[in-house]
This record gives C-alpha cells, structure tokens and sequence, in this order.
C-alpha cells in the first residue's frame, strides 16, 4: 500500500527541478553571450586604434596613410560575430572627429584618417570609442505578446593610443 500512493512523486519532483534547472542554463547562455560580445568590442577597440595610431604623423599624404573606410574595416572585422548595424562607432583625434551611427555609414568613406594637422607623434592620442546594443536572447521567450519586456543593455568600449610616429 505504502509503495502505491508514493508512485509518480519521482517525476513530480523532476519536473519541478527541471524547469528550476532549464532557467538557469538559460540565463548562463544570455550571460555568456553578453560577455563575449562586450570582450569581443574591447578587443576590436583596441586592436583598431592601435592600427590608426601606428598610422600617424609620419603617414600624412604617403601610402601608409589610412583612411576611414580601412578603420571601420578594421573595426568590422575584429568584432566578429557583432552585427555591423548594432555598432555605433566615434573616431577621434586633435585634429577631427568621425561619428559613425552605425558602423555600416562609415564604410566606404575615403576621407582620410586620423587627419594629424598639427599633431605630432608622442604627444597627440588616437581614440576609439565604440558601443553595442545587447539584447538577452531570453527575452524572446518571456511572455507578452511579442513585446520586448527586458530592455536592451548598452555595452561600451574606447581605448586611447598614442600616436607612434
């Protein structure tokens, strides 16, 4: 008798663990996916300004010369896996500021860049500075009729280098 009224309290109990169990990886995998993507545009931040820095005073008007398109280029490339859409971009240096509101608008422009008009090396910075749009991919599954409940995150990165030559 004791064994009868206890049959199916197993899977009871399993199936309140497992959707216990199935939020959690779900909120691992959004986090990890945010984590990656924010260390990813660090990384292509940096690696970008550095090329443009290395780019510098001694590169006015010669081959070595780089232009916006191959910044954002740069950009676009080492932020694998980011949508080129999501990413808004700000190009410095004393002498100009380029904005790009998404990146996409900066590529293909040929203007030069970093202008150094009265920069010089060692003294004058490069600086990159580029945000995301995260949008936790669990929110998909939240329930509201399709409306987005959790709002977006804004990941952001600059880094500054000097001008090396």
């Amino acid at each position: 008798m004791r064994i009868r009224r206890r049959s199916g309290q197993a899977m009871v109990e399993f199936a309140f663990t497992s959707i216990f169990l199935i939020f959690i990886l779900m909120s691992l995998y959004s986090m990890s996916v945010g984590m990656w993507q924010y260390h990813t545009l660090a990384e292509a931040v940096n690696v970008t300004a550095r090329t443009a820095a290395v780019h510098g005073a001694g590169c006015v008007g010669k081959s070595c010369a780089t232009t916006v398109d191959q910044i954002a280029r740069t950009l676009k490339a080492r932020a694998l896996g980011i949508p080129v859409g999501q990413i808004n971009a700000t190009l410095t240096s004393s002498a100009s500021t380029v904005t790009c509101n998404p990146l996409s608008t900066c590529v293909g422009n040929s203007a030069a860049w970093p202008t150094l008009a009265g920069n010089t090396a060692l003294t004058t910075n490069i600086s990159v500075t580029a945000t995301v749009q995260f949008t936790d991919p669990v929110s998909v599954w939240v329930p509201g009729h399709g409306t987005q409940r959790i709002a977006p995150v804004t990941f952001g990165a600059n880094s500054t280098q000097p001008v090396i030559f």
